[in-house]
């Protein structure tokens, strides 16, 4: 008899989970708890960090990469910041007029 050779990765809970459970943010709670119950918790947020995934990636959230300076691409915070820190001001010609 052949016995099935078992990896590791066969049984890590992201495997035996619905997927939805990371991508959902009524489940970050279950998915955090999972991702640190998997002995590849950390390699998974490294991952997630380079390729900046969305969901929830080795207990770490898509707002908590994009807080460590990893955005998902596409995150409504991932813009260059101006060199002051400050919104630029433009002054608003009164109508009729041109700038000269």
């Amino acid at each position: 008899m052949n016995t099935p050779i078992r990896r590791e990765y066969d049984v890590l809970p992201c495997m035996t989970t619905d997927p939805e459970v990371f991508h959902d943010d009524a489940t970050v709670g279950l998915a955090k708890s999972l991702c640190l119950s998997c002995s590849l918790w950390d390699l998974c947020r490294s991952q997630a960090r380079e390729r900046r995934e969305w969901g929830t990636w080795g207990a770490e959230t898509a707002a908590e990469r994009a807080a460590a300076g990893y955005a998902p691409r596409g995150w409504r915070w991932d813009r260059p910041q101006q060199q002051s820190g400050k919104r630029k001001r433009t002054r608003k010609t009164p109508a009729g007029k041109k700038r000269g």
